[in-house]
């Protein structure tokens, strides 16, 4: 088995098993407040087709939805795309359609869509300038992609300390990048980057690691480097705080939106 192939499984295991609890707890994930800040930055027109790709249970696209002409909902995890189909009924969503896919090979033609979104996915791939050309790929001249996901600090050490943290909580959680990278990553798809905003999201740890179902033996471990750093220890950049004696963290969040050139 590939590399890319067995973490493609672990992908798909961790997030059959968070499926079922991801709609509860999507409203300290991903606040109302949250959902408009990256929707007001991806210039939504009614005649619109889209694209989001690794969209979970569809959050992202189905808030595009009543501002758009159709979304495609795309996810590797059937039980994800299967809590998605059942919360676009109930919303009356009837432009919303999630079909099983790759990023990496994602199933549809060049120039297939007006605008291409990706939404705290990337660090869940082990390449992810595949994606990101696939991605590129299927956009139309003139239109945009739009990466959405969480950095980590330009400080090698401490980017090296969150990323664990990340994988100890879940195992498919590959990198969180640096801005500069993922800016990179964009750029070596061809796409010229035209915006760009960031946006610090406070989470509360102990739902946190509810999500994800994580060990005892794990809540242990993360629970106490975020602890040693509020005593002065090693920094995890997570930013730890204690909030009404609850330990909280914050994941620092960025919308890249990228333009692919027209052709004259």
């Amino acid at each position: 088995m590939s590399s890319e192939g067995g973490h493609r499984d672990v992908v798909r295991r961790q997030f059959g098993k968070q499926a079922a609890r991801w709609e509860q707890y999507l409203s300290y994930l991903d606040s109302q407040d949250v959902v408009e800040w990256i929707s007001g930055h991806l210039e939504l027109r009614p005649h619109f087709s889209v694209l989001d790709v690794a969209t979970g249970t569809g959050l992202l696209a189905r808030a595009i939805a009543p501002h758009v002409h159709s979304v495609v909902g795309l996810d590797a995890t059937p039980e994800m795309l299967d809590a998605g189909r059942k919360q676009a009924r109930a919303d009356v969503l009837g432009n919303v359609v999630f079909e099983e896919g790759e990023a990496e090979h994602l199933p549809y033609p060049d120039e297939a869509f007006d605008l291409v979104t990706s939404r705290i996915a990337m660090h869940h791939f082990p390449d992810p300038l595949g994606p990101a050309r696939e991605m590129a790929r299927v956009r139309r001249p003139g239109g945009h992609v739009a990466i959405i996901d969480i950095t980590s600090s330009d400080n090698a050490e401490v980017a090296a300390a969150h990323n664990r943290l990340e994988r100890l909580r879940d195992p498919s959680h590959t990198r969180a990048m640096h801005l500069d990278e993922l800016r990179q990553i964009a750029e070596a798809t061809g796409l010229e980057i035209v915006r760009t905003s960031g946006a610090d999201v406070e989470l509360n740890v102990e739902k946190w690691m509810d999500l994800t179902n994580t060990g005892p033996e794990v809540r242990v471990a993360i629970r106490q480097a975020m602890e040693d750093e509020l005593a002065g220890g090693t920094p995890t950049g997570m930013r730890p705080s204690l909030k009404e004696g609850e330990l909280v963290f914050f994941h620092a969040w960025v919308i890249l939106v990228g333009r692919k050139p027209s052709i004259d």
